[in-house]
């Protein structure tokens, strides 16, 4: 139980429609500040040209996630190819980009005072161009001063401050929202949302979790005690997870502490909610970089704790289309804008520690990778990933091909195919594996997780079929050609490669199972039989399993007895945050973890 004693007094105004409707409110309450901290998932914040030194700091977006249009640029050839990707999609030439759109916390009045202009305007249509321009100043002040009057950004500051324009719009920006006016009501009272929290939750939690996330009225009533601003967290998600890690480490530490002091409140301890990849940057926090008692608790949402095995699927084939065009416009070109084929993954992912984090760790389990050989053989690989796939640059099953790692080496010179392998086998032994040590089984003790999986085992919907394994089939094809295909040799990878240009579900080898054969031609024009040849021909699967889309079950569900309570609902992998369920969770258990924190009277 965690001790405060933090009287405060505040009174403020503000401006719901206009500067002349001026109203008076006074808080007087004993509160202590705990930050609601939101990491957001791989891809999920706005990244920009990182500035050279002294120069202007309004550099080009790179990534920018602010609706469904701003991300098409990557959807077409060439700005979107494989070579663009590897250009602009660098970690050491990419920041965050913090200029991304929110909403305000005075975005009703906003809207009030933006429609009263509109309505106005018509009264001048038929005077001076300084008329308009006066309306229009006038409209500006008043949005101005309703943001400034706002009760929320009086006591926590501009959200824009706090980190929202730094994640994506398109899956958090009403979450967030949504979150920050169930934590906090300008009236000075709890809102409707959390005094609701008595009634029953709508959701099961598992067994054998430590916490029921049902509270009595005066459980409730314990969060007046409480200011909870919502802060995001961008990173820069190309970097590895630790550098992340230390960022959230500063803010915690240093740069909240301080920001609350100027404006006369203590703040010592956050919760922190996190998406996706962001749950591991909180665990390298808490976990290895003793963060952990500074944190309150933990909320993980859809968390390949152990890695997930779309992450390698991904590098061999690109993005998986679990839909079609028609109809499905928007997830159509969400997966093609992530990276359609293996030349476009492989280009991004091989520089990127970040995203090589994602890959199955040891912990995963079991050996996920199976090769059926033509003749029926099966080999099975993932106990040791690192050495059986990651750096098995000579297999053809590697996740990372030699030649895709640089598309810029057109020629595929292979000196410079050497030093490209060379790099990212360093990324591999220097950044991914230390970092997946470090946190190997280790999660914060407060820690409420929910994951996805599809209710009816028996009949998965389409959206929520995951790789928990994938699945390489081979089979015999006889080939009816006048010549014989040899083994490529402009590569440093697999030597029984017959075709490099090959990166989506399908790779062909040559065989050593077969002698050539004598095949004849069915053609007139040929007397003599010539020679034709076998090759093997492997396809990978489709994902079969269940999860949400990303991540699998067996990585979801983080072991019960680690954390404090788990829930599993029907839930796909990017949008995960924008289900009322999973928002209930969260505020559940947000209001348990402060039950922990004692105030003194």
């Amino acid at each position: 139980m965690t001790d405060y004693n933090n009287k405060q007094q505040f009174s403020y105004n503000t401006v719901p429609t206009s500067q002349n409707n001026v109203q008076t409110l006074h808080i007087e309450k004993e509160r202590l500040v705990v930050p609601i901290i939101f990491i957001p998932g791989v891809m999920g914040s706005n990244l920009k040209v990182k500035p050279e030194e002294g120069k202007d700091e309004n550099t080009d977006k790179v990534w920018r996630l602010d609706s469904e249009t701003s991300v098409l640029r990557w959807l077409v050839w060439p700005t979107g190819g494989a070579e663009a990707r590897k250009k602009k999609l660098d970690p050491n030439k990419t920041e965050v980009d913090s200029r991304g759109m929110y909403i305000d916390a005075a975005t009703k009045d906003i809207a009030i005072i933006e429609q009263e202009y509109n309505d106005n305007i018509s009264i001048y249509e038929d005077r001076s161009f300084d008329d308009y321009e006066e309306q229009i100043n006038v409209m500006l002040q008043g949005i101005d001063n309703a943001k400034k009057n706002h009760p929320e950004n009086i006591l926590f500051g501009l959200r824009g401050e706090r980190g929202w324009g730094a994640v994506s719009y398109i899956s958090y920006g009403e979450f967030l929202d949504t979150l920050q006016t169930s934590l906090f009501d300008p009236s000075g009272h709890l809102s409707t949302v959390l005094n609701d929290l008595t009634k029953d939750k709508s959701f099961i939690l598992e067994e054998k979790s430590k916490a029921m996330l049902t509270f009595t009225i005066e459980e409730i009533k314990h969060c007046e005690s409480f200011y909870l601003p919502v802060h995001a967290m961008g990173y820069n998600w190309l970097e590895s997870n630790e550098m992340s890690a230390i960022r959230l480490k500063t803010l915690v530490e240093q740069t909240l502490p301080a920001y609350y002091k100027k404006r006369g409140k203590i703040c010592d301890k956050v919760i922190l909610v996190t998406h996706s990849m962001g749950g591991l940057v909180a665990r390298y926090y808490t976990q290895a970089l003793g963060g952990k008692d500074k944190v309150l608790g933990v909320i993980n949402g859809v968390q390949p704790s152990t890695g997930a095995v779309a992450a390698y699927t991904r590098m061999k084939r690109g993005t998986e289309v679990n839909s079609t065009f028609i109809g499905k416009t928007k997830d159509y070109v969400t997966e093609q804008v992530l990276g359609k084929d293996a030349a476009e993954m492989t280009a991004v992912c091989a520089q990127a520690p970040g995203t090589l984090q994602l890959l199955p760790t040891p912990e995963y389990g079991g050996n996920w990778l199976t090769i059926t050989e033509p003749d029926g053989t099966e080999s099975h690989f993932g106990i040791d990933p690192y050495t059986d796939i990651y750096l098995a640059k000579d297999k053809w099953w590697c996740a990372c091909e030699p030649h895709l790692i640089n598309p810029l080496n057109s020629e595929r010179d292979l000196t410079q195919m050497e030093i490209d392998w060379n790099d990212y086998e360093k990324l591999i032994k220097n950044q991914v594996i230390p970092f997946n040590q470090a946190i190997a089984n280790q999660y914060h003790p407060n820690t409420y997780v929910f994951f996805g999986i599809e209710d009816d085992k028996k009949h998965i919907k389409q959206k929520y079929l995951t790789y928990n394994t994938a699945h390489w089939i081979g089979q015999f094809n006889k080939d009816n050609k006048i010549y014989m295909r040899n083994p490529l040799t402009d590569h440093i990878g697999a030597m029984n490669r017959l075709n490099l240009g090959e990166l989506k579900e399908i790779r062909t080898l040559s065989t050593e199972r077969h002698n050539w054969e004598e095949d004849k031609i069915p053609s007139p024009y040929y007397r003599d039989k010539l020679k034709g040849n076998i090759e093997e021909i492997y396809t990978l699967q489709l994902a079969d399993g269940n999860g949400d889309g990303t991540v699998p079950q067996c990585s979801g569900e983080i072991p019960i007895d680690k954390i404090k309570a788990r829930m599993h609902l029907p839930v796909a992998h990017e949008p995960a945050y924008q289900n009322g369920i999973t928002q209930e969770f969260t505020l559940r258990a947000i209001v348990d973890i402060l039950q922990q924190v004692k105030i003194d009277d």
